[in-house]
């Protein structure tokens, strides 16, 4: 019986032991903010957009904890909450601005960069993206307008480049193109997966100095299995899911017009083309496929309006995997402390019956 007693004891202890570890070594993660601005060459009074969304959303997909505020400080005494921001800078000079993330156990980590905000000039260039987030093989218009004191500047020549953030990169020339009667001007783009500063420059003249602007495009990839994408359609929510091969987004067209799409995919053998599904806002199409080298292009038409379109490409062969679920390590302790309690607890009563059969006996 004694040894009984004492082996159940040695159980509880260690259980205890193991509790006491997990508790005391258990690494504690803090959120620690990334984030980025554009223009990344900002002039007194531009607006600059600060953007912590894309870790705001990938922090909280974790399960670890989940965000409670975001708040950022400009580095001129201005402060603002929030995933997505803006601030002007009123005066040139070089600024620390940054961003505080706090999740709901507390926790919380900071994050900044140094901003250098320039004088603004006569003649001024401004540049936008169609959008700052795009897959590979997606067009991208880059528009904007150079101002004279705020004019349009007609018939000048702005030049645009592209420069990727890796050490020793150099810029590397998209077009030069001309400004209209307004000062406006455009030009469409085709990048491959990439972190992207994308410039407008002009080069200036005998009176006023060479003005440029610059802003971030982040170009994603498809995984392997996608390599293109293009449409005559203005095409938005563009998703690819690569564990189920999923992919979404909305079209858009003048209507009475045709749009399309074309998707090109590499020749895996494991991947059948005949096992696509098009969904055209919710009910399926027909498509094409057709072999063109080492790549499968589906292709499909449809009248102009504002659609829906899901293209599945999983077939019987490739069922997608589950990823693990991540348990948080608060449930590792409440686990572990439970365990302890309850071992503690049936020692109790073990102890109690057995000193009642004992006192009986």
């Amino acid at each position: 019986m004694k040894k009984t007693v004492l082996t159940f004891c040695l159980v509880v202890l260690v259980s205890v032991m193991a509790c006491m570890s997990i508790v005391v070594y258990g690494q504690i993660t803090y959120p620690s903010p990334y984030w980025d601005y554009s223009p990344i060459t900002p002039r007194v009074g531009d607006v600059v957009m600060f953007d912590a969304s894309e870790f705001e959303k990938t922090w909280n997909a974790k399960g670890e904890s989940t965000l409670v505020s975001l708040v950022w400080h400009f580095g001129d005494g201005a402060s603002a909450a929030g995933a997505l921001v803006t601030h002007r800078y009123a005066s040139p000079g070089t600024y620390v601005a940054g961003v505080t993330a706090t999740d709901n156990r507390g926790y919380g980590g900071t994050s900044e960069y140094e901003i250098e905000v320039r004088q603004q000039t006569p003649v001024t260039v401004y540049l936008s993206l169609s959008s700052d987030e795009v897959y590979t093989g997606q067009e991208v218009t880059l528009s904007g307008n150079l101002t004279y004191n705020g004019a349009g500047v007609p018939d000048a020549w702005v030049s645009l480049s592209s420069k990727t953030y890796i050490e020793g990169a150099v810029w590397h020339d998209i077009a030069t193109v001309k400004t209209d009667g307004y000062g406006k001007f455009s030009a469409v783009w085709k990048p491959i997966h990439g972190y992207y500063q994308v410039r407008a420059m002009w080069a200036g003249n005998s009176t006023y100095p060479e003005t440029s602007i610059s802003v971030i495009l982040i170009v994603k990839g498809f995984g392997n299995l996608i390599t293109e994408f293009s449409s005559n359609s203005t095409i938005s929510g563009l998703n690819f899911n690569s564990t189920t091969r999923v992919l979404s987004f909305s079209a858009e067209g003048p209507s009475g017009t045709s749009g399309y799409v074309s998707i090109t995919l590499e020749k895996d053998p494991s991947f059948d083309p005949h096992g696509i599904t098009v969904l055209f806002d919710g009910s399926p199409i027909e498509y094409e496929i057709d072999s063109a080298g080492q790549s499968w292009i589906l292709f499909f038409t449809y009248a102009h309006s504002s659609h829906n379109i899901t293209v599945n490409l999983a077939n019987a062969a490739q069922e997608p995997i589950s990823p693990l679920h991540h348990i948080p390590q608060e449930t590792v302790y409440g686990i572990a402390v439970a365990v302890a309690i309850v071992a503690a607890a049936g020692l109790l009563v073990y102890l109690r019956k057995h000193k009642k059969k004992v006192e009986e006996s």
